[in-house]
């Protein structure tokens, strides 16, 4: 019976707590930084996200902010989502920063032209811009002046709409 009324305790100290606000994935979209909170490289497919996983390298530093221990950086160019670099924080405060090359290696499958075409993704993206009010339901969501779901079938955007 202890170990019922503790389970159900614990349950409802981490719903009243919430969790942490992480650090989005930023895209860069008709010449403005969105955020992508919906994280792209999360849906790789297992071999590929084992592989990036192996790149990002031994990491010193990981918040509850950034459980997933990076920051990807993406761009539009006529309607495809691309992968620009990711970040990786430290714990000194500086970033690993991986480009060209280094991604080039993971992602070969995705890529075009030189660049690293988001193709692994079908399906929706939640993105936002701006700054907005926060919702008193979910504070711990990020607030935007504008938020949007990206449809894309391999990587392009075929769909948006405003949530």
């Amino acid at each position: 019976m202890k170990r019922v009324f503790l389970i159900a305790l614990l349950s409802i100290a981490s719903f009243v707590a919430g969790a942490t606000q992480q650090i989005n994935d930023k895209v860069i979209f008709e010449g403005e930084t969105w955020e992508i909170t919906s994280f792209p490289i999360e849906y790789l497919q297992p071999e590929m996200k084992d592989a990036f996983t192996a790149l990002l390298g031994e990491r010193d530093f990981i918040s509850t902010a950034n459980y997933r221990g990076y920051i990807a950086y993406w761009y539009i160019k006529r309607g495809r989502l691309y992968l620009d670099r990711v970040e990786v924080p430290q714990s000194n405060g500086e970033s690993k920063i991986l480009s060209g090359k280094e991604l080039k290696k993971v992602f070969r499958k995705y890529r075009s032209f030189g660049k690293i075409k988001a193709g692994w993704i079908t399906g929706n993206i939640e993105v936002g811009y701006g700054i907005g009010q926060p919702d008193a339901a979910n504070p711990h969501l990020p607030a935007f002046a504008k938020k949007e779901i990206w449809v894309l079938k391999k990587g392009k955007i075929v769909l948006r709409t405003t949530k």
